[in-house]
């Protein structure tokens, strides 16, 4: 854990809600355990990751990382990779994107770049 890792939770003061600032290890975690959940056969709410998936989820991040979360910062982390995901999913829809799977990147040519800029 280095030292940024310490600091991955503030309170806001005007909402009282504690907020975390997430790093690729608490994804890591955090997808790993909620896939595993999946692929036991542990059936999905209809809104979602059940209450016990999120819990399993939490307790990875936590032993993984030595941070501790909440329900709420899961869901909303969980929120958050789904709206990224579709953003990058659109990106390879268009002709000229692509994906570079050894840097984990969207590759474009720049004649893509610059339709996409025009738009």
């Amino acid at each position: 854990m280095d030292d940024n890792d310490t600091n991955s939770t503030q309170v806001d003061p005007s909402t009282k809600i504690r907020q975390v600032r997430w790093n690729d290890d608490m994804d890591g975690f955090m997808i790993f355990v909620l896939v595993n959940q999946v692929l036991a056969g542990h059936k999905r709410s209809d809104n979602g990751f059940t209450s016990f998936q999120i819990s399993k989820a939490i307790e990875s991040v936590k032993h993984g990382c030595g941070i501790v979360v909440s329900d709420k910062n899961v869901r909303a982390r969980l929120k958050t990779l789904k709206k990224e995901y579709a953003e990058v999913s659109q990106l390879l829809s268009i002709n000229g994107f692509g994906w570079d799977a050894e840097t984990g990147r969207i590759t474009a040519d720049s004649l893509a770049w610059d339709d996409l800029v025009k738009v």
